[in-house]
Formats: C-alpha cells, sequence, structure tokens
C-alpha cells in the first residue's frame, strides 16, 4: 500500500476514472431532471402515486444499499474488489434506464407495477455502481494533494454530463419523439444507457490502481466491522447528516424546476438556457479547482457551495412576473449559482468521504471504502426519495393539473414549495462549519498516521 502514499497518479488514470464519472451522472440527472415530469404530463400518473413509489423505493435502500457495500466488501476476484462491480452495475442500470422510460407503453394496473417494479431496480443497479467507482479513490492515491488533484477529473465529466442530459434533454425528445414524447424520452433513455456502459468499459480497462487490495482483508470483514466503520466514525457521521439536508434542498428545487420554468416562468426552453450557463460556470470552476483550494482552502469552498443554492432559490422567486430579457438574466445568474454549488458541493463531499476513510483507518483501525461509499449513495437516494415523495404530495396539495394553464393559487403555491426548501442549505452549513473537523492540521494528522502505518 506503501505505492498509494507516494506514487503520482498519471494522466491516463485520471482520464479515465473522469470519464467512468460521465456515463454514470448523464444517466443519473435523466433520471432526476425528467422522469417525475415523465411520468406525471407524459404516462399520466398521479404525482401522490409516484412520489410513494420513490419513498418505497428509499425504504427497501435502506436495507439493500449497505448490503450491496458490505458483499463488495467481501468480493474477491482477478479484477479487484470494485471494478466487477462497476461494469455489472452499469450494464444492469442500462436497462433499468430504458425500461423506466417505457412506461407509456403499459396501461392499467400493470403499468403501475412496472414502473414500481423498475424504479425500485433501478436504484439497486445504482449502488451497485456508484459506490464501488467511487471505492476505488482511496487504492489509487491515499495522498490528500494527488486525491485533490485526480478528483476534479470525474467532477468534471460528471458535471459535464449533468448539465448536458439537462439542458440538451428538452430539445432531444423533441427531436427522437418525432411529436410522440413517450417515444422521445425511452430514445434519449437509450443514449443515456448505452454512454453509461461505454464509460464503465474504460474506466475498468485503464484506470490504475497503484496499490493491491489485500484478498485477508475480505475473509475477516464482517458485520460488526461495518457497523464500527459507520457508527464509531463520527466524521463519516457528519457529512452524512449535512449532506441530507443540502441534497433535500437540491433536489427538491431540482423536482420542480420544469414545473416551475413551464408555469410560473412560462418558457420551458429556458431551463434548459439556465442550465447551460450553470454547466459552463460549474465545468470552469472545476477546470481550476486545484489552484483555487490550493488559494482559498477547501473549507471556504464548501461553505459558499452550501450557500449558493438558497440564492438560486431567491433569484427564480423574484424571476416570475418580470420582462422576459430580465427573466433571461435572472434564470441564467440562478443556473450559475447552481452550477458552480453543485460542481463544489460534490466535487469536496467525495474527497471528504475518502477522507473519512482514512480517518476510520488511523482511529478505529477499520478501512471500508466500498460501506461508505454504499452509504453516502443511499443518502443521496434517500433524500432524493424523500424530497420525490414531498414534490408529489406538495403538488397535489397546491391542486396542480398537468398540461393544463395552472390557477393563480395554484402558480403561488408552486412558488412557495420551490423556495421554501432551500433554506435547509442554511442547517447543513451549519452542520460542516460545527461538526466536521477534518480540514487544516487534523488532516495532516490522520494523513501523517496512515504513512507511518503502511511505510
Amino acid at each position: 500500500m506503501s505505492n498509494a502514499l507516494t506514487k503520482k497518479v498519471d494522466l491516463g488514470t485520471k482520464i479515465s476514472f473522469g470519464l467512468g464519472g460521465f456515463g454514470k451522472d448523464f444517466g443519473l440527472n435523466v433520471i432526476n431532471v425528467f422522469l417525475f415530469f415523465y411520468y406525471t404530463d407524459v404516462v399520466g400518473v398521479s404525482a401522490a402515486f409516484i412520489g410513494t413509489v420513490f419513498l418505497i423505493a428509499r425504504i427497501w435502500d435502506t436495507v439493500n444499499d449497505p448490503m450491496l457495500g458490505f458483499i463488495v466488501a467481501k468480493t474477491k476476484s482477478k479484477w479487484g474488489r470494485y471494478k466487477p462491480w462497476i461494469l455489472i452495475g452499469n450494464i444492469l442500470n442500462a436497462v433499468t434506464i430504458v425500461a423506466l422510460f417505457s412506461a407509456h407503453l403499459f396501461e392499467g394496473t400493470a403499468q403501475l407495477v412496472f414502473i414500481a417494479t423498475t424504479y425500485i431496480l433501478w436504484g439497486m443497479t445504482y449502488t451497485m455502481l456508484d459506490a464501488p467507482f467511487w471505492s476505488l479513490v482511496p487504492t489509487i492515491t491515499l495522498d490528500k494533494t494527488e486525491r485533490e488533484g485526480l478528483m476534479p477529473y470525474p467532477r468534471l465529466c460528471a458535471t459535464a454530463a449533468s448539465y448536458l442530459a439537462g439542458g440538451a434533454g428538452v430539445y432531444l425528445v423533441k427531436i427522437l419523439g418525432g411529436g410522440d414524447d413517450g417515444q422521445g424520452y425511452m430514445m434519449f433513455g437509450v443514449i443515456a444507457a448505452v454512454l453509461a456502459v461505454a464509460s464503465a468499459v474504460i474506466t475498468c480497462i485503464w484506470t490504475k490502481q497503484n496499490f493491491e487490495e489485500d484478498p485477508k482483508a475480505a475473509d475477516t470483514f464482517n458485520i460488526a466491522a461495518a457497523r464500527r466503520a459507520i457508527f464509531k466514525n463520527e466524521q463519516f457521521l457528519a457529512l452524512v447528516i449535512m449532506s441530507l439536508f443540502y441534497n433535500v434542498a437540491v433536489n427538491f428545487m431540482g423536482g420542480l424546476n420544469l414545473y416551475y420554468f413551464t408555469y410560473v416562468l412560462g418558457d420551458a426552453k429556458l431551463f434548459a438556457k439556465s442550465m447551460l450557463f450553470g454547466g459552463i460556470v460549474g465545468v470552469g470552476s472545476l477546470i481550476v479547482f486545484k489552484p483555487l483550494v490550493m488559494k482559498v482552502g477547501r473549507k471556504a469552498l464548501f461553505n459558499v457551495a452550501l450557500i449558493l443554492p438558497l440564492l438560486a432559490a431567491i433569484t427564480l422567486y423574484f424571476a416570475a412576473g418580470v420582462s422576459a430579457d430580465l427573466k433571461m438574466v435572472l434564470a441564467s445568474l440562478a443556473g450559475i449559482f447552481h452550477g458552480l454549488s453543485s460542481a463544489m458541493f460534490w466535487l469536496i463531499l467525495l474527497i471528504m468521504v475518502a477522507d473519512t476513510v482514512d480517518y476510520g483507518d488511523a482511529k478505529n483501525d477499520v478501512r471500508s471504502e466500498s460501506i461508505l461509499y454504499s452509504v453516502n449513495t443511499l443518502v443521496c437516494k434517500c433524500s432524493g426519495a424523500l424530497t420525490g415523495f414531498l414534490v408529489g404530495i406538495s403538488l397535489t396539495a397546491i391542486n396542480y393539473i398537468p398540461n393544463q394553464e395552472q390557477t393563480a393559487e395554484t402558480l403561488t403555491g408552486l412558488q412557495f414549495i420551490y423556495v421554501a426548501p432551500a433554506f435547509l442549505c442554511l442547517i447543513a452549513y451549519f452542520i460542516y462549519n460545527r461538526k466536521y473537523k477534518l480540514n487544516g492540521t487534523e488532516l495532516d494528522n490522520v494523513q501523517e498516521n496512515l504513512k507511518l502505518k503502511y511505510s
């Protein structure tokens, strides 16, 4: 393992690992941005039903995700512990993405059962690919500086993919469907599926791990060790709770974006333009991340990332009822806030999860990348499901009717439910600054302990 402490990460590994993030997050954002809208406005299923399905799926994930993380931790193969799951998970997830956007081909009870089954399977297969993907990070390098040079690559590709999926999706659905939105969404799902599998192949072939995983570790790792890896690591728990509040806020806004732009701002294409500006700024911020973090520090950047979604929500609130030109400016500004926040939050969060893996190793003598990353994935999915459920209930409560002009009361309600959850970002900010300690000297001490342990 000493190689991972000193060896520079080569450019080929950075690029191949980065491209793995592109296909993985393209598919994820197709689901996050379009699936709820597809179900309500194309398939014609009630928002309350879809929200309930999302919630039930995540309740199942509280069992499934840690279990998958444990299985991954016990895996032994000639390709290592993680790469087989990255490939298999992406292939299975690709199938479920296409299936999700095929619900319009069914009717009645069969359609509802199909929606529930495919969404649960999608969540299971996403964990199967996501947790092992990020678990590669500590096996590529344990050096803090090298990690900060490696992580912008997958986050750069993932950010580009997310904004490409969101921005281009509005147009591609129309082009691919030729007037049939159901067909358009399904073909868009096929594109996402192909990208996911292709990116997984690239990562598995060309990403180099700089130390060999100890096969004996899989034999000695057990349920008790898994529990200790999670609950004895207070720094990881602080990250998890903070991430939950941030993700609930951002996912709630994300789940309502198409509704907000379509009905409150009166132009769904304005959403694509907002995403474009967000993508440009998000990608640009990742390109300059390493010199930026060296200049102002990781903590300052993360604090900015936690506050920006609130500023974006307030900006869009005031975009309603203004002139078309000013509306375009405010929507673009909100997109920039979202793009910068998302890019910085996910990049730094995933670096910090790797740091908590090291912390657990140094403090508790338990090292389990797959367990911690699977729990992190679970938290992200649970926040998405919770917000999906709340979006469904909220749309029903404000008397939203798909594909019709909304009443003034419904539009006012839509503005309120879009902005209010954003204030949860303030709670995330408070938790991070009061409870998370792995910055500066504290993190340096962990790194020094590991160098002594593995030298």
